[in-house]
């Protein structure tokens, strides 16, 4: 793929994104929220029962699987966090005003009131009533729409943004569902 002059280059390079410094606080903020979210992870997985006294391979004991998912988002944390630090992330209390002196608000307490309420309609509305497969894609297609549309934009026009957030709801969802019940062996609602 050809990337635009200065924006890309490579895994661990320069992004467009961290030459802003919104974004740069963001990241600062997710790292370290990630970090302890990891933490959390490794530590509750270590102390999950190993079942060594009934000669249970130890590969297969429940706290494998979180332990390994919070190990390898540790890991990605720990690079957000060293590429946000270095970028001046940590200035993160540092208030910025825009050309009419307002400080910056890009409605993010919205958005995190909106992704809460549309979590809590899946995990406690319609997980469990509704097939995990048919509410996942659900849950997933309604996310998408609301944080992608445009409201200035007619309808009609973004009809390409519904199409995508179908084919990932769907596509991510039977992914979700097949790895879960085939390759872990999790009972799913």
């Amino acid at each position: 793929m050809d990337w635009p002059s200065g924006t890309h280059t490579g895994c661990f390079g320069t992004n467009a994104h961290m030459n802003d410094p919104k974004m740069v606080k963001k990241d600062f903020i997710t790292s370290v929220v990630l970090i302890t979210f990891s933490l959390t992870v490794i530590t509750m997985s270590y102390t999950m029962p190993r079942l060594e006294r009934r000669g249970i391979d130890p590969f297969s004991a429940p706290g494998v699987v979180p332990g390994m998912i919070g190990l390898i988002l540790l890991c990605l944390a720990l690079v957000l966090f060293s590429r946000s630090v270095r970028n001046g992330g940590y200035r993160v209390f540092r208030r910025e005003a825009d050309a009419n002196g307002q400080r910056l608000h890009q409605g993010a307490a919205f958005r995190v009131l909106l992704t809460l309420f549309v979590s809590l309609v899946y995990a406690v509305g319609c997980l469990g009533r509704i097939g995990y497969y048919s509410c996942t894609a659900l849950y997933m297609f309604t996310f998408i729409c609301l944080f992608e549309f445009q409201t200035g934009k007619p309808l009609w026009s973004q009809k390409k943004m519904f199409l995508y957030a179908a084919i990932q709801a769907l596509v991510a969802s039977l992914l979700i569902t097949v790895v879960f019940q085939n390759l872990f062996l999790v009972d799913l609602p």
